[in-house]
């Protein structure tokens, strides 16, 4: 039987706990190391684990390198992060909480997180580095973007489209087959009833435009 894969988690704020929360109940990784940019982390623990240092401490490291994943909620440094992971030698992990609940032919891309009550219904296809957030529904037939992030309770539709690094708020719904642009902001309890261009900011039920991003 092969041995558990380590976990390197980089982050070191309040996502980072959820994320050890869930790569612990899944039982998956024999240990778990934590990493973040930010020096005032440095030998902090969280949830029992301590932050090892930054990107210089992880190239020290010896032997084969852990698994990891970037808890980061902000989508372009998540992405920024992954990518340097990737270029240094490190495998993106997937941590999915064991309430999740998964439909036959989903897709799940490397780096992406799952939390607790999560839903993702059949053939739905989300790419990596994507965060769906605790009681957040996908259903059938979406396809959810690179570095995506599905806050706490967003409701999605079947065949719907969200681009690459667009961040829904808290307890969105979008009905379905909407198309959702890329690095798009839809505000927190927002109602999204029809299609949304790359980068524009929209709040409301329905959803109406408050800005395009320069």
């Amino acid at each position: 039987m092969s041995m558990r894969p380590g976990l390197l988690v980089f982050g070191g704020g309040g996502h980072a706990k959820v994320v050890i929360d869930a790569a612990e109940k899944s039982d998956r990784f024999s240990e778990i190391l934590l990493a973040d940019d930010a020096p005032e982390t440095w030998g902090q623990s969280l949830l029992g684990h301590r932050v090892i240092g930054g990107r210089d401490a992880l190239l020290a490291l010896a032997g084969v390198r852990p698994q990891a994943i970037v808890a980061i909620g902000h989508n372009a440094t998540r992405a920024t992060v992954a990518a340097w992971l990737q270029a240094h030698g490190f495998e993106l992990a997937t941590v999915i909480h064991p309430s999740a609940q998964l439909g036959r032919g989903v897709e799940i891309g490397a780096g992406g997180f799952l939390a607790a009550g999560v839903v993702v219904n059949c053939d739905a296809v989300l790419a990596p580095n994507v965060i769906v957030n605790t009681a957040a529904s996908v259903d059938h037939d979406c396809q959810i973007g690179a570095a995506v992030h599905l806050a706490p309770g967003c409701r999605l539709c079947g065949n719907v489209s969200v681009g690459a690094q667009s961040l829904l708020g808290a307890g969105v719904v979008v009905i379905p087959s909407v198309r959702i642009g890329a690095s798009v902001l839809v505000g927190a309890g927002s109602t999204v009833i029809a299609d949304l261009a790359d980068g524009v900011r929209v709040a409301g039920s329905p959803a109406r435009l408050l800005s395009v991003e320069k």
